[in-house]
């Protein structure tokens, strides 16, 4: 790019029918991995996504058309996928019942906010069957759920090589897919990408009697050489769950599984840190009393009583909720109306079930 920046070289000009002069550009990365990973430099003709053999002679051999993919990809990986908008439900045409049923999107409205949930179809239909049953889960947590089972998988080497070497490639395309899922589990721990990243690598994922199947799709683009089929590695393990109520809802917990919560209840933490500066504004003298708070925040006295109570919570405490490591149960509902919090912070600790 920038030997052809200090030449000067830029795209084609292209005039069209109505004089409209475009091109000229100067070319950027984009524009090179473009070029780059065409495949007509090797003989082939790409269309629609799929690379057939062309009449033409190649001019770029073989291996050093792979070599120079293969360092392509491996480069993209740090910084590709980009972030993007996530989808509203990643896991749409995703995830499945134990019947077989997928789970369509869904929502209810509660005020201002807008609550999300995956429904088995035929509790959508209006027809639920006792035999069948079916599922309503929170949309958040099952997609924080099957994040964090996504994130275990991306993460064991062991089993990224077994489905790379399943298929035929070269035991030497290896480093660079570890670090292509390393990129991934990347995204997966960000609040912005992760939906993305969801939408991209989830190829299946059944709710069974075991727990949660994830089934994922590593996409890559070193197969080919060996006229495989496949665009993608396909990585597939099931993980025991726990179901536990939250309330009216239900949380997943997957047993055993070491990846870190890609997603803290930000609810949660936002009651905390509105806790904690109302405390603030009322010790400093900046509000004379919780009526005055109420009436700038437009909310009820008793709701201003209940959150400043959470300015006093153990140090430990806090440090598990903005990690994502606190019980299940412990929602904001739960901290500010249902758990009486004494003054030790150690007694504290064990009403919240954190040791």
């Amino acid at each position: 790019m920038e030997y052809l920046n200090r030449r000067g070289i830029r795209s084609k000009v292209r005039v069209a029918k109505n004089g409209k002069r475009s091109g000229g550009n100067l070319f950027f990365r984009g524009a090179l991995y473009g070029l780059l990973s065409n495949p007509i430099y090797i003989g082939e003709i790409r269309h629609k996504g799929v690379r057939h053999p062309g009449l033409h002679e190649p001019i770029v051999d073989r291996d050093l058309w792979d070599s120079t993919q293969l360092m392509l990809r491996s480069h993209a990986a740090t910084h590709t996928p980009r972030a993007r908008k996530s989808a509203p439900s990643p896991l749409t045409g995703k995830l499945f019942d134990d019947s077989g049923q997928s789970l369509t999107p869904s929502h209810a409205v509660k005020g201002e906010r807008r609550y999300r949930y995956y429904v088995s179809r035929n509790l959508i239909n209006g027809k639920p069957d006792s035999g069948r049953g079916g599922w309503r889960l929170p949309a958040p947590e099952i997609e924080r759920t099957v994040a964090s089972a996504a994130y275990t998988i991306l993460s064991d080497e062991a089993a990224i090589a077994n489905a790379a070497l399943a298929i035929g490639l070269a035991e030497h395309h290896l480093p660079s897919l570890f670090s292509l899922a390393a990129g991934w589990m990347k995204h997966l721990q960000s609040e912005v990408e992760v939906g993305a990243a969801l939408n991209a690598l989830v190829d299946r994922v059944d709710l069974i009697d075991a727990g949660i199947r994830v089934s994922l799709k590593l996409p890559h683009s070193v197969t080919e050489e060996h006229g495989a089929s496949a665009t993608a590695l396909s990585i597939m393990r099931v993980f025991p769950m726990q179901i536990r109520r939250r309330g009216f809802e239900m949380r997943l917990v997957l047993q055993g599984s070491r990846a870190p919560a890609p997603l803290a209840d930000l609810a949660l933490i936002k009651a905390i840190a509105r806790g904690r500066q109302w405390a603030d504004d009322l010790l400093s003298g900046r509000v004379e009393s919780v009526a005055a708070i109420a009436r700038r925040e437009g909310v009820l006295p008793n709701y201003v009583r209940r959150l400043t109570r959470l300015a006093f919570l153990a140090p430990r405490i806090v440090e598990a909720i903005v990690a994502g490591h606190q019980p299940p149960e412990l929602t904001a509902k739960a901290l500010t109306e249902r758990i009486e919090l004494p003054l030790p912070w150690s007694e504290q600790e064990r009403a919240v079930g954190i040791n």
